[in-house]
């Protein structure tokens, strides 16, 4: 998969692949920094930027265009309405329990921690189907970014500065 989105975007500028790698659901940052960082051999600060700004533009789309679109879609689209129970069981398999008890505590604790199925696309989803308001959704998805990105850094960092050692 990894060599397929690198194929595909190689002949865009680094930064931008890397913006748009960020912005894609399920690899995020988690696969954006550290092919920015040891790939492209981009600087640290620039990589996890990018990443984040990347990251950033379904984190703020993701809560705008969700419920407005929900509705008309489920009346217009025969289809919709399987999709959005699907997204929404999954959602709420993932995110009840202690995350939601939490609330947007939860919202940023979720969405920080930079494994599978976790960061802003479940974690926008989650904020919809939950029914968190835009503006406590928004600040919480970034806040959770802003961990995450800086918890891959440093991870790409130590997992890369050791195998330098090594080699």
């Amino acid at each position: 998969m990894i060599e397929f989105i690198l194929q595909t975007l190689e002949i865009l500028p680094h930064g931008l692949t890397t913006a748009i790698i960020a912005a894609m659901p399920v690899v995020e940052v988690r696969l954006s920094i550290p092919i920015a960082v040891e790939l492209f051999k981009m600087p640290v600060w620039q990589a996890t930027t990018l990443s984040f700004l990347g990251a950033s533009i379904p984190a703020v789309l993701l809560p705008i265009v969700l419920e407005p679109l929900e509705k008309p879609c489920r009346k217009a689209i025969p289809w919709c309405n399987s999709i959005f129970d699907w997204v929404i069981n999954h959602v709420q398999k993932r995110y009840t329990g202690k995350y939601q008890a939490m609330g947007v505590i939860g919202l940023i604790v979720f969405i920080a921690i930079p494994l599978p199925v976790t960061g802003v696309w479940t974690g926008a989803l989650a904020a919809w189907v939950f029914r968190i308001k835009k503006r406590l959704a928004i600040p919480a998805i970034l806040a959770g970014l802003a961990i995450s990105s800086l918890i891959v850094t440093a991870t790409t960092m130590g997992i890369f500065g050791a195998i330098r050692l090594v080699i």
